[in-house]
């Protein structure tokens, strides 16, 4: 089994997952190519967001579901336009747990709300 961690930033309100393996660590998230524009072209971002991390929440998920989730999402939006709102960090966030079998709201939401929601509507690991 493979742990799926959802943080919210400090700063910049950002969302990104943090799957940890028996093999490592990896992070995925969305964002703008040009930093702080909030329409244009996205880009994933790999980069370790564990520095910048206000609050967060853990999942047990299995290895090769959480594999094919951040895969595929991650294929979609690297062609997607990062809309702020609309097509964000926060809905490639909720993609990836949608696609692990979470329950999350249909509508677009800030990084904590997110968190916040998760904690309300699925069992999870812990919560900071």
């Amino acid at each position: 089994m493979a742990q799926l961690t959802f943080i919210s930033e400090t700063g910049m309100f950002h969302s990104a997952c943090r799957c940890t393996w028996a093999t490592g660590v990896e992070w995925y998230g969305f964002k703008p190519r040009a930093h702080r524009r909030p329409a244009g072209e996205g880009m994933i971002d790999r980069t370790d967001r564990s520095t910048f991390t206000n609050h967060s929440i853990t999942f047990t998920v299995n290895d090769a579901l959480l594999r094919s989730a951040v895969a595929s999402v991650a294929a979609v939006y690297s062609a997607k336009t990062y809309v702020l709102a609309v097509c964000d960090c926060v809905s490639f966030t909720a993609e990836v747990a949608r696609r692990v079998h979470l329950r999350v709201p249909l509508v677009n939401i800030s990084p904590y709300g997110f968190i916040q929601i998760l904690a309300l509507w699925n069992k999870y690991d812990s919560k900071t």
